[in-house]
């Protein structure tokens, strides 16, 4: 297939794994430049990839488990004593987080509406 291409200068397309994918769509999203195209296509072993896919389900499974523990605790299904103290732990971890998130969200949006309040004035002035 190496000489067929040649022959017919037909352009060789490497198989692009995960990560490049993931690399190349960060790459686009922020509008960067691509870097200097190395003649070594990237080397990923299915086994990291293996791994790097159990790690994210892991994850989900903890979160998605950690909420549903919590909304469990919000509708009155589950009492205090009930948990043990990791779970206790992870609660408040969890809504330690989502305080935070929810903080910085108001925030980002304080901004934004003193920013159109500014714009808002500066026009009616003009």
């Amino acid at each position: 297939m190496g000489e067929n291409t040649q022959e017919k200068n037909l352009i060789k397309k490497e198989k692009v794994s995960l990560f490049g994918k993931i690399k190349n769509f960060f790459k686009n999203l922020f509008g960067k430049k691509q870097a200097e195209v190395n003649d070594e296509p990237e080397v990923v072993s299915e086994e990291s990839n293996n791994q790097f896919i159990d790690y994210i389900k892991m994850t989900e499974d903890e979160e998605t488990k950690l909420l549903e523990l919590q909304r469990k605790y919000r509708r009155g299904e589950i009492a205090e004593n009930d948990l043990t103290d990791e779970q206790i732990d992870a609660l408040c971890n969890l809504y330690d987080k989502q305080i935070n998130d929810l903080k910085v969200s108001i925030k980002i949006k304080e901004d934004k509406i003193s920013e159109y309040n500014k714009r808002r004035i500066e026009n009616n002035n003009a």
